[in-house]
């Protein structure tokens, strides 16, 4: 869900270095993504919803205060933990190979259209035009030249990755998950140096950061199907 601009946050001066920071925040998330899911994956499908209706109870109080910065911390810290609490369960109840596969490629191709001129009647579009709203449901942190924490990942983001990640635990088992670690290693790769290449384009307008994981998700199964 990276976008380069958003009315709340104001850009003081043009800064190279928020393209490697940008680039290290998405690279650490995702690790921390990946991380989480894969340590959450083996709790039972009670206790994940549980775990899950407890964060949303936490994310509705957050939604209730005022939009500061100790709050968008409290939004960063929910949403890591909810968007991978939600895509892990959601891992359990797919609980097939078939289903994550279309369940996936439909998320990711309502995202890239979110980000296209064809897209914007779909949800995501409406949020990412909504300053107040994409903060509270990013993962924002410090970059160069931005006077406020800058929205690195979405919520929809992290449950795409959880959900790449649980489900490979869940259908193929713990020593596959390399399949996922490259998935998204390698996708948020691209997006980076999508990142770097087409930031100041004037057609520009933000990130699918999960068409490139799903699609090298998808093709990985689809190879070690054969």
């Amino acid at each position: 869900m990276e976008k380069q601009h958003w009315p709340a946050v104001k850009e003081r001066k043009p800064n190279h270095a928020y393209l490697v920071w940008a680039g290290f925040y998405m690279g650490l998330l995702s690790l921390v993504n990946i991380l989480l899911a894969f340590l959450i994956s083996p709790l039972p499908t009670f206790l994940l919803a549980i775990t899950a209706g407890a964060i949303a109870i936490l994310i509705v109080w957050a939604w209730r205060q005022g939009l500061r910065n100790s709050i968008l911390h409290v939004h960063s810290v929910l949403n890591m933990l909810g968007g991978a609490a939600l895509g892990v369960l959601a891992a359990h109840w797919l609980a097939d190979q078939a289903r994550v596969i279309e369940f996936l490629a439909g998320f990711a191709v309502m995202d890239f259209i979110s980000f296209t001129r064809f897209g914007k009647w779909t949800l995501n579009r409406k949020l990412m035009q909504s300053g107040p709203l994409l903060r509270r449901l990013s993962v924002s942190l410090p970059l160069p030249g931005f006077s406020e924490p800058y929205p690195i990942i979405g919520i929809g983001d992290i449950f795409c990755f959880a959900l790449i990640v649980g489900a490979t635990v869940q259908i193929w088992g713990p020593s596959f998950l390399w399949m996922a670690v490259g998935a998204v290693g390698l996708g948020q790769a691209l997006n980076v140096a999508c990142l770097a290449l087409f930031r100041h384009k004037p057609w520009y307008r933000g990130l699918p950061t999960t068409s490139f994981p799903v699609l090298i998700f998808i093709l990985t199964v689809l190879v070690q199907n054969v």
